[in-house]
């Protein structure tokens, strides 16, 4: 092929060949140099030398220090990493949140793994405390036994949520080296004001063979509701856990990870929870009770049944409950005389008192036994005749004289021998008799459990015939004695302070008993609604209007002019009930007071109960008055 070149002048051809005729010419076009002998040696003792190195460090890491090295190479692995997924948040009925997560890590201990090693226990505990530096104390509370090669225990040990991730991450490597060890990833429960929350949110504790037994869809989860909210919707709360396989380098430092499967959240729960008015309850019982009597509060919605406050005092620390507390300390708090564990809102069964008398009232007024304008001469007891004993009779006592009351003043002063005629009967004043007594009690909810979505819930007690028959075989007879102390609410009657703010918000709304309830709705992370609660009709139209009409104008009496006069300093008009029930020979008696607002138009009725504190109208009245303040000075009517 042809090629066209450039012209190339014969001028410069010929300067070109003048030039290297000269003895200090360069020769423009020489392409290579010889090599002296001395460039020659030098090259040939370098490459000898490098090579020589190169060998020798090849010994030194193949032979010398091979095992070393093979140690360390084989410490460059994977391993696959739980992660532990986040409850659900639970909020108050405005969102905020009451029980929230805080990153942390655990620690697995799987039995299984650990049998297949044949290693030996006391060894593994003894690793585990100098790893971790804790006492051996601390893994056997965490459910590891005591006495050496013991395997009967749980097939996963979950302990030491509350571990940090500086405290984990820097020992990871000498724990997984552990057999059965397996460090998870997951979150501790955070509650606020935790000891106000205590009983109605609970708490969340490690799986135990129980929960095992009883519900098998544990199998492989570190944590399970216990109490309260966490245990009722625990199904819901809690959600899937996730894997990864997490790569860690010969120093110990994670490198890099693959997620294998993600974790789910649980789901959100709202409930009808006002948290600051439960705070606010809890602050003010230590105020008044500091802290040297067991009280409880329940307030709620008498217009649906939603429930606002539910206290029980004193309370615990869930989180110190959820996170590893010693069994020490934990038996310590268990033997507090004030039984800060006990859920005195739904599961103290106590003798109600004067509380209990407007219902007493409305059945009577329902049956058509008296008159509310009929007035009965009280001269502080009424005595009948000992069936048993002829000549003696026995006397039944009022706290005070009162004259001459009609059903509005023996509410508003809580006239017992009123209750003992209309209840029991006297001379010409015919009574309920107990059966009577005992259905009406019934229809309002007490001697069965009302249905809150809370575990632990009483049933209370109204007793009657039988019940003494079989309570107090030495004395199976029943008396009109009985039936008089029944109507005022002792002599074997036992309410839940919830039941009580239950009846008497049936009374303030017209006759309907709702079921009590806590939630207000499930939602998904991305807040799509799952579930919704809806309010729920236990009983409707108990007793007629009108009669209800009398018993609200008795129980706004008792604020005007009666027992209740303290809470006219509410900026409304309130209806109320005292009560103080005996509670044993020698025991200071429990101080009740039940109240709803505003008097014509409720939206909040309460129950407050202290115990062994004396009267209601002097203890638990100046309590209710202060909460009722607080509530309409923060909120706003119909919130």
């Amino acid at each position: 092929m042809a090629h066209k070149l450039k012209d190339i002048d014969p001028d410069e051809i010929f300067v070109d060949s003048v030039s290297v005729l000269r003895s200090d010419a360069v020769g423009e076009g020489r392409l290579e140099h010889p090599i002296t002998h001395l460039g020659q040696l030098f090259f040939i003792l370098t490459a000898g030398a490098v090579l020589g190195w190169i060998l020798l460090r090849a010994w030194q890491i193949g032979i010398v220090q091979g095992d070393e090295f093979l140690k360390k190479s084989r410490e460059n692995r994977f391993f696959a990493r739980s992660v532990l997924s986040p409850r659900g948040v639970i909020f108050d009925r405005f969102d905020r949140p009451l029980a929230e997560n805080q990153p942390s890590f655990g620690i697995f201990f799987n039995r299984d793994e650990f049998l297949r090693s044949g290693a030996s226990l006391d060894d593994i505990l003894e690793r585990l405390a100098n790893i971790l530096e804790l006492p051996k104390d601390f893994f056997y509370e965490s459910g590891f036994p005591r006495g050496g090669q013991n395997f009967v225990f749980p097939p996963r040990i979950f302990f030491g949520s509350e571990f940090s991730s500086e405290r984990i991450l820097s020992r990871a490597v000498l724990l997984e080296d552990i057999p059965g060890v397996e460090i998870a990833e997951g979150y501790k429960r955070a509650y606020g004001d935790s000891p106000a929350y205590s009983h109605v949110l609970g708490f969340v504790g490690s799986v135990s063979p129980s929960d095992l037994a009883a519900r098998p869809e544990l199998k492989g989860a570190a944590m399970v509701g216990r109490g309260g909210i966490e245990a009722f919707y625990d199904r819901e709360l809690r959600g899937k856990d996730g894997k990864k396989i997490i790569e860690v380098d010969s120093a110990g430092r994670e490198t890099r990870f693959r997620l294998t499967e993600n974790a789910v959240a649980g789901s959100g729960i709202s409930l009808t929870l006002d948290g600051a008015l439960q705070s606010f309850i809890y602050d003010t019982l230590m105020r008044y009770t500091l802290r040297q009597n067991g009280a409880a509060v329940a307030a709620l919605n008498p217009k649906n049944g939603e429930i606002y406050a539910l206290v029980s005092f004193p309370g615990f620390d869930s989180n110190r409950i959820g996170n590893s507390i010693s069994q020490k300390e934990f038996n310590e708090i268990a033997a507090d005389p004030l039984k800060p564990f006990f859920n005195r809102a739904i599961s103290g069964e106590f003798p109600s008192g004067s509380v209990i008398k407007p219902i007493i009232g409305a059945a009577a007024l329902s049956e058509k036994i008296i008159d509310p304008q009929k007035k009965i001469y009280d001269e502080g007891f009424i005595a009948i005749p000992n069936p048993y004993k002829p000549g003696e009779r026995s006397i039944f006592v009022d706290w005070r004289p009162h004259g001459w009351i009609n059903f509005y003043d023996a509410i508003a002063q809580s006239a017992n021998v009123y209750f003992y005629m209309i209840g029991g009967g006297f001379e010409s004043q015919p009574g309920l008799g107990i059966e009577r007594i005992k259905k009406y009690a019934e229809m309002f909810g007490f001697g069965s459990r009302l249905g809150i979505d809370l575990p632990g819930e009483k049933n209370g007690l109204i007793p009657d015939p039988e019940w003494k028959k079989f309570n107090e075989p030495v004395n199976p007879i029943w008396r009109v004695g009985d039936t008089y102390n029944v109507s005022i609410g002792q002599g074997g009657v036992r309410v839940t302070p919830l039941q009580l703010t239950s009846a008497i918000s049936a009374i303030a709304n017209g006759g309907t008993l709702w079921r009590p309830f806590l939630l207000k709705k499930i939602f998904n992370q991305d807040g799509s609604v799952l579930e919704e609660k809806s309010p729920e009709i236990i009983r409707d139209e108990i007793v007629p209007e009108d009669v209800l009409r009398e018993v609200r104008r008795a129980m706004r009496q008792t604020v005007t002019s009666g027992t209740g006069r303290i809470l006219q300093e509410v900026p409304v008009a309130v209806s109320a009930k005292t009560g103080t029930a005996q509670s044993g020979e020698g025991k200071v008696p429990h101080a009740w007071f039940t109240a709803y607002a505003p008097a014509d138009d409720p939206e909040i009725a309460i129950t407050v109960m202290v115990e062994h504190a004396g009267e209601g109208s002097t203890v638990a009245a100046p309590i209710t008055r202060d909460i009722l303040r607080w509530y309409f000075e923060n909120r706003k009517q119909g919130n």
